[in-house]
């Protein structure tokens, strides 16, 4: 069976990775460490509510064409969208949310409720945030020259445990849950006969949404409020996450349990560029590694594949923009 043509997958979101790897640089008794971790939680709740929507948005037929968590900017303003499905005859916005619990979408007020121990409170609606993100990649699209199809929009609800409540049919037939995305997608698409796109104009379209897309970034010590010296310093053990590890010609050694490595410097240095400010220099990875040579940190960090900026003293270590 041939299933949908994939050309953007949805990789880990950067925001996870940095509040992973702020929580391996913080000591575990931290004040901040609670709210990192329900930070962290919420965002890999989220996460995982959209992988789940892609497992059944694979059942798509192979003539529909999908880009995962764009994100584009239009008049100084940055929209993310979560699900983008292209098809000759019509375009699909999708929000998806891993809301639990008791679920109304109101029609009339445009307000989603939820309903949690007899307490009912009102939440962003994502059949609201699909339909402005329709209204930009209008916008976008003209703004490039670009044919505009009709482009429909649907809320997922990635909990298949949730209860969904409509005001109406038509509210209701662009809310849905994971299980049925693929089938609500071709329910809306009964409504399309007329082409307004190649498939040609589809992958030009798709390639041009690529290379506007603007990878999201998170500063995170500014968003926790935390300096520099909070961060703990040396090599974690591999084994025993003990640190610091000593420098043994060109090996690593835990005092504690006696395991070495080569390797084990290379984790703690991507953190650190996750979390602080994305560049390393000699002498903070000296700082970091707590090396007393400034060449083992140079011959460290050159071979690790980092983009280098600047020359000799001045120079700076980054990671490629595909790992970061």
């Amino acid at each position: 069976m041939i299933y949908l043509q994939l050309l953007k997958p949805r990789e880990v979101p950067v925001k996870i990775l940095i509040l992973e790897a702020l929580l391996r640089l913080l000591r575990p008794n931290h004040p901040i460490v609670p709210r990192v971790k329900q930070d962290l939680k919420n965002r890999q709740k989220g996460y995982k509510g959209e992988q789940n929507a892609d497992y059944y948005a694979q059942l798509l037929p192979d003539d529909y064409f999908v880009l995962h968590d764009l994100r584009l900017s239009f008049k100084g303003l940055i929209f993310q969208i979560d699900t983008l499905i292209l098809t000759t005859k019509f375009f699909l916005v999708a929000e998806i949310k891993a809301f639990s619990n008791e679920l109304y979408f109101n029609g009339d007020t445009g307000v989603l409720t939820i309903s949690r121990h007899e307490t009912i409170t009102s939440i962003d609606n994502p059949l609201v945030q699909a339909l402005n993100h329709c209204n930009q990649l209008k916008s976008w699209l003209a703004s490039h020259m670009f044919e505009i199809p009709p482009i429909e929009h649907l809320a997922i609800i990635s909990n298949d445990k949730a209860l969904i409540r409509c005001s109406s049919v038509s509210i209701a037939r662009h809310v849905s849950t994971a299980k049925s995305f693929p089938l609500k997608v071709l329910e809306l698409a009964k409504r399309y006969r007329k082409e307004f796109v190649t498939v040609e104009e589809i992958k030009k379209i798709a390639q041009t949404l690529n290379e506007s897309h603007i990878p999201e970034t998170m500063d995170v010590m500014k968003q926790y409020n935390l300096r520099k010296v909070e961060l703990m310093e040396g090599v974690p053990c591999p084994t025993c996450l003990r640190r610091p590890m000593d420098r043994k010609g060109i090996k690593w050694n835990c005092s504690w349990c006696q395991v070495l490595s080569e390797e084990a410097h290379i984790s703690v240095i991507k953190d650190y560029l996750l979390v602080v400010n994305g560049s390393i220099s000699n002498q903070e990875c000296c700082e970091l590694l707590k090396l007393s040579s400034s060449h083992v940190a140079k011959r460290l960090l050159s071979s690790m594949g980092l983009v280098k900026t600047g020359k000799t003293k001045g120079r700076t270590y980054s990671l490629p923009n595909a790992n970061r």
